[in-house]
């Protein structure tokens, strides 16, 4: 039983965010607006009890190419 890869369609902005997250001190921010898109599709999680958001598998995947 074969399973279905999912279709990810990201703007080149949001593939380049996707690489920045979970956020660093120091590091590049990711806008909100951005943010939000991609825990919409899935990619990063709702933000945690510190107020960041974490990278999914499938973010993960996505981000290395894998999809």
């Amino acid at each position: 039983m074969s399973q279905e890869v999912p279709t990810v369609h990201l703007t080149p902005e949001e593939r380049d965010h996707l690489w920045y997250m979970p956020q660093q001190p120091g590091g590049r921010i990711v806008p909100e607006p951005i943010q939000q898109r991609l825990q919409d599709l899935g990619l990063v999680t709702a933000p945690l009890a510190d107020g960041q958001r974490g990278i999914t598998v499938l973010g993960d995947k996505v981000r290395r190419g894998v999809i």
